[in-house]
């Protein structure tokens, strides 16, 4: 199979990675976009999640000079897409009963630990999703810290 420009083969999860929250952050965001954008998600987050978010994104950023630091603008990025993605219809995966279909038309899934992902993207491509959004997240934690946009 061909790679696009943009996208790697993940030995470790056995999937091509056409976007990776961890690898490919947002630059260029000034500290004052990042307190706006920061405060309106934490007004449109549920009660639960958003005091461990206010954690983060208020005494936990790290801006240098003017702009937010691309890892605490990763961070913003990733629970704002989460804030408008986070449900939705089955997709209709065999094996994946858990997968949903998000409001931007995307089938998703929610991980718990980065492992191979090679069986629920074939599954995904065989339901006629050629792409699959992975969340990942900890067992307990209200918001993922990262995803990846995958197919086989």
């Amino acid at each position: 199979m061909v790679l696009t420009p943009y996208e790697t083969f993940d030995e470790s999860s056995g999937v091509h990675v056409l976007w990776d929250s961890s690898r490919d952050m947002p630059s260029g965001m000034t500290a004052r976009e990042f307190d706006r954008r920061a405060g309106r998600l934490l007004a449109l987050l549920p009660r639960a999640a958003a005091g461990p978010a206010g954690m983060r994104l208020r005494a936990g950023s790290d801006h240098a000079g003017p702009d937010a630091h691309p890892y605490d603008a990763t961070v913003l990025h990733v629970w704002e897409l989460w804030r408008m993605e986070a449900s939705g219809l089955s997709a209709r995966i065999p094996g994946l009963s858990d997968a949903f279909v998000s409001a931007d038309g995307l089938a998703n899934l929610v991980v718990e630990e980065e492992s191979d992902l090679s069986d629920a993207a074939a599954a995904a491509t065989g339901a006629g999703w050629p792409l699959l959004r992975v969340w990942m997240r900890g067992e307990t934690d209200p918001l993922p810290y990262r995803f990846l946009l995958v197919r086989p």
